[in-house]
């Protein structure tokens, strides 16, 4: 891989680590990240477009490099690589206040980025993944053991957000602000800043999964934080309707399966949720309480 980073991009690393689909080196002490693209191929210059407006308007971004063809993907073996410099590479957990700082941006932004139909989108996750299923069912004990119960609760969410769309309209408040397509259960701060990580949706989606993640990171204060939130952050009985639905649905399982099935992770790893669920469905009827305070939403019967 050095003859590839030398060639494209004229660059020299002493020394270069591969870590599952991406390699990473320092030059002058400057961390880069050298990672299969994963978007759309078809997305990438609306991808590029946007990390340079972020990086123009002085956003906490890492940035994309062109290669020496001034494009952004590179192609080994046929796959599609993208090189970011990390601006941020700090070791740390998100937070609701680093969230809240790129979601209160306001910019234009490249209609390719936008990633609001939910509900399509679940139901062609929900249809991949019981596929990979059937395929991979005693392959992965651990997954297949617990697939249904994850599946039945996304067509909770699904169902929920339905209602939503059908008896509510958005308001003014409503619109796109920079979110992110994954938040993994160990991921860091540093996802939040990448901009294969970045696109366009509304702000009950990374809030949600924030707040989904809170269980498994056992934070604590998530309603502390929750009530400083709102503070400063109005959200339309519509949006708070889209925050419900998005925390009934199981992004962490899905993403977790993902990860395994493509040799991410072990299989194991899927013990820190099933291993919780009991707890889960007690935080989620926590959560649904604290919005029940506040608004008048719908009921959902098993988490009574």
């Amino acid at each position: 891989m050095k003859n590839t980073i030398n060639y494209y991009y004229n660059l020299n690393p002493n020394k270069i680590n591969h870590i599952f689909d991406y390699y990473y080196f320092y030059i002058d002490n400057e961390l880069y990240y050298f990672s299969v693209f994963t978007r759309n191929v078809q997305d990438a210059e609306a991808v590029y477009r946007f990390n340079q407006e972020l990086l123009r308007r002085d956003v906490l971004v890492n940035e994309i490099v062109n290669n020496r063809m001034g494009t952004i993907l590179t192609f080994v073996n046929q796959v599609p690589y993208i090189l970011s410099k990390i601006s941020v590479n700090i070791n740390k957990p998100i937070s609701l206040a680093e969230i809240s700082y790129l979601a209160g941006v306001k910019i234009s932004y490249p209609k390719e980025l936008m990633r609001d139909n939910w509900a399509n989108l679940w139901i062609n996750k929900i249809d991949y993944l019981e596929y990979h299923h059937e395929q991979n069912y005693q392959k992965y004990p651990l997954l297949s053991s617990s697939f249904n119960y994850f599946v039945g609760m996304s067509e909770n969410a699904i169902s929920y957000l339905n209602q939503t769309v059908i008896r509510l309209k958005p308001e003014k408040v409503d619109v796109g602000v920079i979110s992110h397509d994954v938040m993994l259960l160990d991921d860091t701060v540093y996802s939040l800043y990448d901009p294969q990580n970045i696109i366009i949706d509304h702000k009950a989606r990374d809030l949600a999964e924030y707040i989904k993640l809170s269980f498994f990171r056992d934070n604590y204060a998530i309603f502390d934080e929750l009530d400083q939130y709102f503070r400063y952050h109005y959200f339309s009985f519509y949006g708070i309707q889209l925050l419900i639905a998005r925390i009934l649905w199981p992004s962490f399982y899905f993403d977790v399966y993902d990860e395994i099935l493509n040799g991410r992770a072990n299989e194991s790893v899927v013990l820190k949720i099933t291993s919780r669920i009991g707890e889960y469905e007690k935080y989620l009827g926590d959560v649904f309480r604290y919005f029940k305070k506040y608004y008048p939403i719908m009921e959902i019967g098993w988490l009574k």
